[in-house]
């Protein structure tokens, strides 16, 4: 196994691709779409998951609050 100071810029390449589409795939992205995605489509599903997520974690942090602050009132 190579250190990452060994790592070449090609296998650096190759393991970011590799790791954007498995992340597509587990969006539920079809193996056969990512292959014809151009790299602005690639851009454009990755932020508007990354979007939807950061809206889903800023909700939950915003009812965590509301349950702490209802939770701090009871005596």
């Amino acid at each position: 196994m190579t250190k990452p100071d060994e790592v070449s810029p090609k296998e650096s390449l190759l393991f970011s691709s590799w790791m954007t589409t498995l992340q597509l795939l587990k969006m539920g992205i079809p193996w056969n779409v990512i292959q014809n995605l151009s790299t602005e489509e690639v851009y454009m599903a990755l932020g508007v998951e990354m979007a939807t997520l950061q809206k889903q974690q800023e909700e939950q942090a915003r009812a965590q609050a509301q349950a702490q602050q209802r939770g701090s009132f009871k005596i």
